[in-house]
């Protein structure tokens, strides 16, 4: 029996109803069967589920980026009535008809080749984050336990972990490296298709909607587009994972999730019964997109499990291997390259066993090098000195980047320091022309937390009595990283206490929608207010709200509803500008009406109040260039409004 859901009223409705999609997939899954979900389209049309979707987009750079309709996120959504915006995005979901995809071609990390990449209109990627917010519990509840790409709470670092760990406890050190030739660019799209109904998405009005998707032309190249995925696409992530679980799914029955009589409570058991009692080819795989490893235990096994991969891409999933991209390797003898990263086992100092080796891909990381110096010899010679620091501080962040991501290489710190002179000499030359200096990393002024402990000389340049320096890439100490735990997942309550141990990040609180009164709203939503209360400001106000922890920020009492006032720190600026969350703050009505009052007594105020008072008065200085109201009751000069 299909299982349907009611319409939504809160994000934290929306937040149960996805933790409760992912138990009933996960439970049907356990059982060894597929769950079955309608109801789909009426929670992704929802307006908490379209306000949700729209913030999770607006952030990204991309948001920025036309489609083919010119249309921006900031312009022609953020700027526009509530009513409008949601109306039009429930629309799109009743006869949805995507526009053209733009394609650009950006470059390949240390190739030749460029990476095709698509950019829809921005209404289509509203769409687009509306169905995978929905569709990404229903699915990642069935994805294999070791895939690791573009899913949440999972990462490169943990691909390269599971290999380590797979080798340590089997003693097999034959690995098949797969590629697969222009791999999204060639999923089938009639596959696809069944495979998310074979995976319980049930609802065909969202199949139609997704094939819709999938066939939109592309500017200059076609009409309708016949094969493969849109890379840069909200949705193309997901649904390529769900193509290559019908991959996983085919290998692990081979081995790792082969049937067995008898049911073994310890995986490992199922593993040694299987090795001692069959004739079976053992086979692990580690995936992530469309890269993987296949770890076995001889060469003839590796030709093997090759070909028959081989085969099965083919004939199942339309799909090459590259016959001449695809390696077989003995790791004791030789490094794979996986995920940007080298790696191989060496004799340890055991009389058996290995230990293991990893570096940073050396031509992959003389490519990131090679960009980072580029940017360097760059920074023009007459720019100011601010300029130049604004480009020390990018070129520090890409370096450290590029630490923190190979900081589980055994050899990161071998590795690093070849390639860490280089930088250090190009930025020395660029700066000299400011006057700048090898100095001590300890005694520069930025990034202290990891200068402090270095001695080493930097370049850096001189502001005011400070020095700015270029850190240096060998600065990096090798991190331990801990298997995934299977159990860590967005949509349980025990999956985000573990990522939050892991991590030290809590999952953000969903949106107090129940707290903002809902005369307020109904007036926003329906356009009856100043156009600067616009789609923007609705969205907002919750999210500064949840920032201020629902407390006043002059006071610092708990907030309840109707006696929320949410102030415009300053209501003077543009109308991109003015309903950002760092410029709207959460009051109660005395607070509020003390601040927009500057004449008003506060001295009988304890002295963190009323500093915090007269601070927002500063900031608000003798404006009235924008009227607003309480609960809708215009007034003359009042720059707020209870929400």
């Amino acid at each position: 029996m299909a299982q349907k859901f009611d319409y939504l009223k809160s994000e934290a409705e929306l937040r149960k109803i996805l933790d409760e999609l992912y138990n009933i997939s996960k439970l049907a899954t356990l059982e060894g069967k597929r769950p079955s979900v309608r109801g789909l389209v009426e929670i992704m049309t929802s307006e908490i589920t379209i306000v949700t979707a729209i913030h999770n987009i607006k952030s990204n750079k991309g948001s920025k980026t036309p489609g083919i309709d010119s249309k921006t996120m900031q312009k022609d959504y953020l700027e526009k009535p509530y009513k409008w915006v949601i109306g039009d995005i429930q629309s799109a979901f009743v006869k949805f008809t995507p526009q053209k995809i733009k394609r650009e071609y950006i470059d390949k990390p240390g190739k030749l080749e460029k990476r095709p990449l698509g950019i829809p209109s921005i209404r289509d990627r509203i769409v687009q984050e509306c169905i995978r917010i929905v569709l990404e519990p229903i699915l990642e509840a069935q994805f294999f336990n070791h895939s690791y790409g573009f899913r949440p709470m999972r990462d490169a670092q943990m691909a390269t972990q599971r290999l380590t760990d797979l080798v340590h406890k089997t003693g097999y050190y034959w690995v098949v490296e797969g590629d697969i030739s222009k791999c999204f660019d060639k999923i089938n799209h009639g596959i696809l298709l069944k495979r998310l109904y074979h995976m319980g998405v049930k609802d065909r009005r969202i199949l139609q909607i997704i094939k819709a998707m999938l066939k939109a032309g592309i500017v200059g190249e076609c009409e309708i587009n016949e094969d493969g995925t849109q890379q840069g696409s909200i949705i193309s992530p997901l649904l390529s994972n769900a193509y290559m679980d019908m991959f996983d799914e085919w290998l692990a029955k081979q081995w790792e999730n082969k049937s067995t009589k008898f049911k073994y409570s310890i995986q490992w058991g199922k593993m040694a019964a299987l090795r001692e009692r069959t004739n079976l080819i053992p086979a692990y795989l580690v995936r992530y997109a469309d890269d993987f490893c296949v770890i076995t235990n001889s060469r003839e096994h590796a030709e093997f499990l090759k070909n028959k991969i081989q085969e099965f891409l083919y004939n199942d999933m339309k799909l090459n291997l590259s016959n001449e991209k695809t390696l077989i390797t003995d790791i004791r003898k030789d490094y794979i390259h996986f995920l940007g990263y080298e790696y191989k086992v060496v004799k340890g100092k055991a009389k058996k066993g290995y230990s293991t080796r990893t570096m940073p891909d050396r031509d992959r990381l003389k490519s990131k090098v090679d960009s980072i110096c580029e940017d360097i010899k760059n920074i023009h010679i007459h720019s100011s000195r601010e300029q130049v620091i604004h480009n020390i501080n990018l070129t520090n962040s890409k370096i450290r980047g590029l630490i923190n991501y190979y900081s589980n290489c055994s050899w990161v710190n071998v590795t690093m320091q070849k390639f860490a002179h280089r930088i250090s000499t190009v930025a020395s030359g660029r700066l000299r022309e400011y006057k700048g200096r090898w100095i001590p990393a300890d005694e520069t002024q930025n990034l202290s937390n990891i200068h402090k402990d270095y001695k080493q000389k930097i370049p850096a340049i001189r502001y005011g009595d400070i020095y700015i320096g270029v850190t240096n890439l060998a600065f990096c100490k090798w991190e331990r990283i801990f298997q995934k735990n299977q159990k860590e997942n967005p949509f349980t309550e025990e999956g985000r206490q573990i990522y939050f141990k892991r991590t030290k990040k809590k999952w953000q609180n969903a949106r107090l929608e129940e707290i903002l009164t809902e005369k307020t709203s109904m007036l926003i939503g329906n356009g009856m207010t100043d156009k600067d209360y616009n789609f923007e400001y609705y969205m907002n106000r919750a999210y500064a709200l949840n920032r201020d922890k629902v407390k006043c920020r002059c006071c610092g009492k708990w907030l309840y509803t109707g006696t929320v006032y949410i102030h415009r720190i300053n209501p003077n600026l543009p109308i991109n500008k003015i309903n950002k969350v760092s410029n709207l703050a959460s009051m109660d009505k005395d607070c509020f009406e003390l601040v927009k009052n500057a004449t008003a007594n506060i001295n009988h105020l304890e002295i963190k109040t009323r500093k915090k008072i007269e601070s927002f008065r500063k900031r608000l200085g003798n404006s009235h260039g924008k009227n607003s109201c309480i609960d809708g009751t215009p007034y003359d000069g009042k720059l707020s409004r209870t929400v």
